[in-house]
């Protein structure tokens, strides 16, 4: 019995995605519900593939945000780089934490779809699965499934994915049931991908009670969600 392909390895996604992740999780835990997430404010070159790029090349990666409510810097480290994250009320070039939510499901399409795409072709050639898991530290961890299915393990990551085979973009109730459980638990997305699509289900802010309670009961027709999002990416 062979032994199932395990990688794992850091990639501009896995890095970019950690530190958005410590951005967004800081905020979130220093928000105050007199007031709406979404007035926190960012710096506009977060949503730049090539400033971020920049930005992970050095050792101290510098956030600048501005809140309504209060917020200390911070300081964490991700493999040995240094974050920092600071209030600056003279922010000038800002964009809505909201945008910040919005662009992340785009991340690993746009920065390592070389490294997806030879796995989604297996899939679609073998029908064997494979999981990506973003993790909080900047690395991706790549590990082979089952035939038509792959267990996704229940660990708080930034953002999960698992390949299907070609023509079968679309998420099984087992998958949004699991992508719930991990954007209420903190991750931001999660995906199926295939070799020329993928789905994202990601969260918009908090997750809210009324929301969770839709997607459990598999209320999914024609309903709007406040804080989870669905978006189909075409490559």
């Amino acid at each position: 019995m062979s032994k199932k392909y395990q990688e794992l390895k850091k990639t501009n996604a896995s890095q970019i995605l950690s530190i958005i992740s410590k951005l967004i999780i800081q905020i979130e835990n220093t928000y105050d519900d007199e007031y709406n997430l979404f007035d926190a404010k960012v710096e506009k070159d977060i949503l730049d593939l090539r400033s971020l790029l920049k930005k992970i090349s050095g050792n101290i990666i510098e956030l600048k945000i501005n809140t309504p409510w209060e917020f200390e810097d911070y300081s964490t480290e991700i493999d040995g780089k240094e974050i920092l994250i600071k209030k600056d009320p003279n922010i000038k070039d800002y964009i809505s934490i909201k945008d910040v939510y919005n662009f992340i499901p785009y991340i690993p399409f746009k920065t390592d779809l070389d490294i997806i795409k030879p796995f989604t072709k297996k899939t679609s050639l073998t029908n064997i699965e494979f999981l990506f898991m973003y993790d909080n530290n900047g690395y991706l961890s790549i590990l082979e499934g089952e035939l038509l299915k792959v267990k996704i393990p229940f660990i708080r990551v930034v953002f999960n994915m698992h390949t299907h085979p070609e023509g079968h973009c679309g998420f099984s109730v087992p998958d949004i049931n699991s992508g719930l459980d991990l954007l209420s638990e903190g991750g931001l997305a999660t995906s199926v991908v295939t070799d020329t699509c993928a789905i994202v289900m990601h969260r918009q802010g908090l997750i809210t009670e009324n929301d969770y309670i839709k997607i459990k009961s598999r209320k999914y027709e024609n309903e709007i969600f406040d804080s989870i999002k669905f978006m189909k990416i075409i490559y």
